[in-house]
């Protein structure tokens, strides 16, 4: 089985919880990865980046749906 793709980064948890909300729209099973203390050291929200994540199957497709959800999306090489 394969392991799960880093698709998106974000410097802001709420950025990244908006961003699965539109794979989640679109159908794409996606993970949302921070470790932001569940948003009480939000100070740190830059060394600390929000990460979705999907499986390598979905990454064109959640791709796709960011790129027109963000303008300024740009996909993280692997």
């Amino acid at each position: 089985m394969s392991e799960p793709v880093t698709i998106a980064t974000f410097g802001y948890r709420h950025e990244a919880e908006l961003a699965k909300g539109f794979l989640d729209d679109a159908g794409i099973t996606s993970q949302l990865r921070v470790d932001d203390g569940s948003g009480i050291e939000a100070g740190m929200a830059f060394i600390n980046t929000a990460k979705i994540l999907v499986m390598p199957e979905d990454a064109d497709r959640a791709a796709g749906v960011l790129s027109d959800a963000f303008p300024d999306y740009e996909r993280p090489q692997p």
